[in-house]
């Protein structure tokens, strides 16, 4: 079972998210699904096309002096005022706490995984949309603890939470069918006979015989039968 060499607190539940969260696109592109950065590109976009508007009215400032540049400085706070706007709502409104977006390269299956947790909850909140082929949408709520794939000390494991995903969404278990065990289910457990083939045939004798292997009879007396009486 994979194990991360690195250390987390386990009473931070920001930590356990963003690891969780880092985690979950490396599993979701190595089962074969193409992922999309739209959300993550217009979000970079806009926070580097606001950085840029400071950056020029600094230079401006100090290049010209305000008295100089006070129109030019007025807009680009205009500017810089949308774009940090729209910026905040495209976070809160659009994005929504998204993690990953992907569609699968053999099903045509897309998939968009939102996550958060819960004030002083240690779980991890999944909400999955899956669209088919024909735009058929389906949502699922998944909520598990983060225990079940951090141990005490903080290391990440990656099967169980592999496991988690594959056995929870069934666009992700259907890509991953080995690691697809549905909550509930039990592993059947064989258990393997050792005993030799003389012993085999023996038991099976007694048990036609109505002989326990112990040598004990098991078979029922006959009601019309008389009993010996013992001798004085």
């Amino acid at each position: 079972m994979a194990v991360s060499q690195e250390r987390i607190s386990v009473h931070s539940l920001a930590d356990l998210k963003n690891t969780t969260d880092d985690a979950l696109p490396t599993y979701l592109n190595s089962l074969g699904f193409k992922q999309s950065h739209t959300l993550t590109d217009t979000r970079l976009a806009l926070g580097y096309s606001a950085f840029a508007i400071c950056s020029a009215t600094f230079y401006w400032d100090y290049k010209f002096g305000f008295e100089n540049t006070k129109q030019y400085t007025t807009i680009a706070v205009i500017i810089y005022t949308i774009l940090n706007s729209i910026l905040t709502f495209w976070i809160w409104g659009v994005e929504k706490g998204t993690v990953y977006i992907g569609t699968s390269k053999t099903t045509g299956e897309k998939i968009q995984i939102q996550s958060k947790t819960e004030k002083h909850v240690p779980k991890y909140c999944l909400t999955v949309t899956t669209t088919d082929k024909n735009g058929r949408k389906k949502r699922k709520i998944v909520k598990k603890e983060f225990k079940d794939w951090f141990d005490a000390k903080g290391h990440f494991h990656t099967k169980p939470f592999q496991r988690m995903l594959a056995g929870s969404v069934d666009a992700i278990g259907r890509a991953d069918p080995k690691n697809a065990v549905k909550e509930g289910e039990k592993e059947k457990v064989v258990v393997e006979d050792k005993r030799s083939m003389d012993e085999k045939w023996a038991s099976l004798l007694a048990e036609s015989a109505g002989v326990e292997e112990n040598g004990a009879s098991t078979a029922t007396p006959s009601k019309g039968g008389k009993k010996r009486g013992k001798k004085a």
